[in-house]
């Protein structure tokens, strides 16, 4: 018997049981309920009480059914009926070993993963002071990036799918090297190249949720050590643009810095009443606290181990400026450089805006890309109007093309000339 309360709180296990039979009673039970839970994007059968349920496990007949008895209860002097409701599992008792050790575990399991795929995942961000004793605020998570539409090279896609699919199914293995089960990704490379819509296809294709991490918002080093532990596992902690974010480049405090610090402060306080809202942004900015160190520890001290199935990914403009502390493998295990359009990223933003994977002007953009540094989000700029004519949307992006070339000679033949008369 499985009650649904145990000593007046919740029974997980009666719970695991209500989603596991909710996929197996549509076609065998006549009385369905009908639900949709808050916290789920799916609509949930259930069956009415007092109903039964045969099911069948490696060979063993199991039989559920529902039950509710009413009983008494007591509030203030206030006496009422409540429902109390259990499942009642029978079966040949010489199974009994085997429902206890291996079908038991398998409700579980199956209840659980039907629980995450159908849960409605969230986008996660950092509040700037603890609210409530709530680290972070939250918003559905809707975004459409898949690994089928994001515009780059198929190997490198490739890749990194077979990547994130080796993480999560390593568990055994990184408990047995003796590491956190987690993964650090960094992608860089310019403006434009597509690093955000990456992150989205990535928590699309592992069903993750987000911790947008911000930060500047973030006070101190112990303030960055409860984000980290009230994330929760199965999830990708993002730090976008984190050469802008901190001065990571060197290990020392930056004096300069601490000098700006005390005079906006002073300034601010002086001010007060006048300041403007850009003003106390950027003071907020400068009186974060959060060290490289307490970044590096973040990334791969003892706290990153509380909790397990993390994907940290970090994103930059600027390789170059990051210390090399951050990027060493078990913090950075893996850099993921996105450049400038190619032709196969070219080709997917093509069937994507325009709806076409032909075209009589592909062999001339083919030849015009090495030429031209265009990222994926200037060429759908360029597509965005002209989504009803695939016709006018390649000549645009063609003629764009080509004024780039033209404009980029013009200076080189400038630039040869000015060095002639300097000579």
């Amino acid at each position: 018997m499985v009650e649904e309360f145990e000593n007046s709180f919740t029974n997980e296990l009666f719970d695991n049981v209500l989603t596991y039979l909710s996929s197996k009673c549509f076609d065998s039970a006549q009385i369905l309920k009908l639900s949709k839970p808050k916290s789920s994007k799916n609509l949930t059968y259930t069956m009415d009480h007092d109903q039964n349920f045969e099911d069948e496990f490696d060979g063993i007949k199991l039989n559920w059914s529902l039950h509710v008895v009413e009983k008494k209860s007591s509030n203030l002097g206030y006496i009422g009926l409540s429902e109390n409701r259990y499942f009642q599992l029978t079966f040949h008792r010489k199974f009994k070993d085997k429902v206890h050790k291996s079908y038991i575990p398998h409700v579980m399991e199956i209840a659980e993963m039907m629980k995450f795929k159908s849960r409605e995942r969230k986008l996660y961000t950092n509040r700037s002071t603890n609210e409530n004793g709530r680290l972070w605020s939250s918003v559905p998570f809707t975004h459409p990036s898949t690994f089928d539409t994001v515009a780059m090279d198929p190997d490198l896609k490739n890749e990194i799918k077979s990547d994130l699919m080796k993480f999560v199914t390593k568990q055994e293995f990184y408990s047995r090297v003796g590491r956190a089960w987690k993964r650090g990704y960094l992608l860089y490379g310019p403006p434009g190249t597509g690093k955000t819509t990456l992150i989205a296809a990535i928590a699309n294709f592992l069903k993750f949720d987000i911790y947008d991490l911000e930060l500047t918002a973030v006070r101190s080093n112990s303030q960055l050590r409860k984000l980290l532990i009230s994330t929760s596992d199965k999830s990708v902690i993002i730090v976008e643009d984190i050469d802008c974010s901190l001065d990571l480049s060197q290990r020392k405090n930056n004096n300069k810095n601490n000098e700006i610090n005390i005079e906006m402060k002073e300034n601010y306080e002086h001010h007060q009443d006048g300041a403007d809202e850009d003003y106390k942004r950027a003071l907020e900015s400068f009186s974060s606290k959060v060290s490289l160190s307490g970044v590096l520890n973040f990334v791969d001290g003892l706290w990153s181990s509380c909790g397990g199935e993390r994907l940290m990914i970090f994103t930059t403009n600027h390789k170059e400026k990051l210390d090399q502390a951050l990027l060493r493998p078990g913090r950075m295990d893996k850099h993921i450089h996105l450049s400038y359009c190619e032709i196969s990223a070219f080709k997917i933003l093509m069937k994507n805006y325009l709806g076409i994977e032909e075209h009589e002007l592909v062999r001339e953009v083919e030849e015009l890309l090495p030429n031209v540094e265009m990222t994926p989000a200037e060429i759908g700029e360029v597509f965005m109007g002209c989504e009803e004519d695939s016709k006018k949307g390649m000549r645009n992006v063609v003629e764009e093309m080509r004024s780039r070339v033209a404009s980029t000679k013009r200076g080189s033949v400038v630039n040869c000339g000015e060095l002639e008369k300097r000579e």
